[in-house]
């Protein structure tokens, strides 16, 4: 019984570490790395450049936060 509730607490907490890992590290990597990609494509497409800009950066966005829903507790 109480290897069990050590178990759980030790799982609640290995999976928050990851969760923060996952949200607070590697987000915004993925963010500064993206960024110039985006800069410099937006220059490329045939709308404004600040919505192209929003719009590829909240696919990003999107992205990231669907894939953070499978590793969350």
């Amino acid at each position: 019984m109480i290897q069990a509730v050590i178990e759980g607490v030790l799982g609640l907490i290995i999976e928050c570490l990851i969760s923060l890992f996952w949200w607070f590290i590697l987000f915004p990597v993925v963010w500064l790395v993206s960024l110039p990609f985006i800069l410099i494509i937006a220059l490329f497409r045939r709308e404004r450049y600040g919505f192209a800009i929003a719009r590829m950066l909240t696919i990003i966005h999107c992205f990231w936060r669907d894939w953070g829903f499978f590793i969350t507790p």
